[in-house]
């Protein structure tokens, strides 16, 4: 089977973005709550969207949208401090482009926080449909994403592949019955080890982009 389609997660896989969100989050629930947020606790609240951890978990409700708009504040504002460009990212996300690979985006982000983070890391990449944690009912490890997807864009699942870090994103990817790679490249990734296996784990972009070599048309490697 050859691949036609990919979706890519995006935190912790198209970016190191989850150093800013952890940072972020910490701020807001030490000012508003009281609480010293670790980065454990962040992965046991991860699923919904950063603003959703905020609205499902501050236990100050008189607060809520004051701390929301601290974290998009301070989200926005250390960004550079915290995410820096992957350009082995970048070229490759040209390449497969060039080559006539159709790409979407699933992630639990916001579509606030996506914007932010598209915009400061120049990914100005046209991808066929942007799925986020705002345009689902129920979110990752639900499929409901892939199928909005797949659905929209007409996407055969033999030729699709999802791309992710997380253990959500595996079982996200296997529910919705397409090929479930794991990306181990990034410095901080949700999920060392995954109860849902995917079926290779690639721990460098120059590991992916030889497996691509083999699987797409046009794409050297």
């Amino acid at each position: 089977m050859t691949i036609r389609n990919i979706v890519f997660d995006f935190d912790g896989t198209l970016a190191n973005t989850l150093p800013i969100i952890v940072n972020a989050l910490q701020r807001v629930f030490k000012e508003h709550d009281g609480f010293d947020l670790g980065y454990d606790d962040f992965i046991r609240l991860a699923g919904p969207s950063e603003l959703g951890i905020i609205e499902l978990n501050l236990k100050n409700r008189e607060r809520l949208e004051a701390a929301t708009e601290q974290f998009l504040l301070h989200y926005e504002e250390k960004h550079h401090e915290f995410v820096e460009p992957v350009e082995k990212i970048a070229l490759l996300l040209k390449e497969l482009a060039e080559a006539g690979v159709r790409m979407a985006l699933f992630t639990g982000k916001a579509r606030r926080t996506l914007d932010i983070s598209l915009a400061k890391l120049r990914m100005n990449l046209a991808f066929d449909q942007i799925v986020t944690g705002d345009d689902v009912k129920e979110s990752k490890p639900s499929p409901e994403g892939l199928h909005k997807i797949l659905g929209s864009l007409g996407w055969n699942r033999e030729d699709t592949i999802f791309v992710g870090d997380s253990n959500d994103d595996m079982e996200a990817g296997t529910a919705a019955g397409v090929r479930t790679y794991a990306a181990q490249w990034m410095p901080a990734v949700q999920s060392k080890e995954y109860a849902t296996p995917p079926l290779l784990t690639f721990y460098s972009v120059e590991e992916f982009r030889a497996f691509l070599a083999g699987e797409v048309a046009g794409f050297e490697g």
